[in-house]
């Protein structure tokens, strides 16, 4: 999205234009991802489950059940919730099955807390753990939890590469050291990679490599870092490092309230801030927000609406 786009072009005091080419690999890239939803659709759908694991049950007329998964018959699923104690599901009434974890309180955990809606938490993203993001319609993420500490993605600018029959990816991956249980340290970069030799008579890549310290929980935390830019094509490093602050609080069962601000360049003249709204179910989320962006003496705002969705 524009915010990755903004943050590598003002961390340098030379303008660059950002132009795109080879529309195919967005359509590669599209074929890809339809193919894995439909496999992990199908996969969900065939899982089995254990007993003793928490698992939340989606119900064709929408509602959600929660709790540990007792015992099955042929006909029932048989689950304690600490809130409300023992119940049973009829199985032919479960649209969808994921495994989960719940709060003491027996709510279901905020199912997307290792990134805020644009930048990451120090908090790990679970192993196995495999989530796709979609934020105004342009700006698309595939994550997945390689392991209990390491999760790579990749994105892309979807509607600006179709239209300009230019491609975008957007890789990242984060590495988390837990302290304690409520402290967190992550070090993990940012790329930006383009093929745009139309336009730049090469192709052109720039990273940022970043360091956060998240103090607090999947419910509720705050977080600080910092990354420093660097790019191709002899530009080289920013003159200086990227300040970064958010942070995110549960509001209700099915809220979340959360905050980024980027200072590039260290300095609030050159600056971002998003603040949104998140809307929770056990394996998705809306997000609905705006951002403010400043470049010297320009201010701008507009609306953001995304959505996310664990598989």
């Amino acid at each position: 999205m524009v915010v990755m786009v903004v943050i590598f072009v003002h961390c340098f005091e030379n303008n660059i234009l950002l132009t795109f080419s080879n529309i195919q690999n967005m359509r590669k890239l599209a074929f890809v991802l339809i193919l894995f939803v439909s496999y992990s659709l199908k996969a969900q759908k065939d899982k089995v489950l254990l007993i003793g694991n928490t698992y939340n049950f989606e119900i064709k007329d929408g509602s959600n059940r929660n709790g540990r998964l007792d015992s099955n018959t042929a006909d029932y699923y048989y689950i304690n919730n600490p809130a409300i104690g023992p119940d049973r599901i009829r199985k032919m009434v479960v649209s969808k099955i994921k495994q989960i974890q719940l709060t003491k309180d027996g709510t279901f955990a905020n199912p997307h807390y290792s990134r805020y809606l644009f930048g990451p938490s120090a908090l790990p993203q679970p192993k196995g753990e495999v989530y796709w993001n979609n934020l105004d319609f342009e700006y698309n993420t595939l994550q997945v939890g390689v392991t209990e500490n390491l999760s790579v993605g990749v994105g892309g600018l979807l509607l600006t590469s179709l239209f300009s029959g230019s491609a975008v990816l957007l890789p990242n991956f984060k590495y988390s050291f837990r302290i304690n249980d409520k402290s967190h340290i992550a070090i993990g970069g940012l790329f930006l990679l383009l093929s745009g030799e139309k336009n730049f008579g090469s192709n052109v890549s720039a990273a940022l490599p970043f360091l956060v310290y998240t103090y607090g929980n999947s419910e509720g935390n705050i977080s600080a870092g910092a990354g420093w830019a660097h790019a191709g094509n002899s530009i080289g490093w920013a003159p200086k490092p990227t300040g970064y602050l958010a942070g995110m609080k549960r509001l209700a069962r099915n809220w979340v309230f959360q905050g980024e601000g980027y200072l590039l360049n260290n300095t609030t003249d050159n600056s971002i801030y998003i603040a949104t709204f998140r809307n929770i179910k056990p394996s998705s989320s809306w997000d609905f927000g705006v951002i403010r962006l400043q470049a010297g003496g320009d201010v701008f705002a507009f609306p953001l609406i995304g959505y996310t969705l664990k598989f």
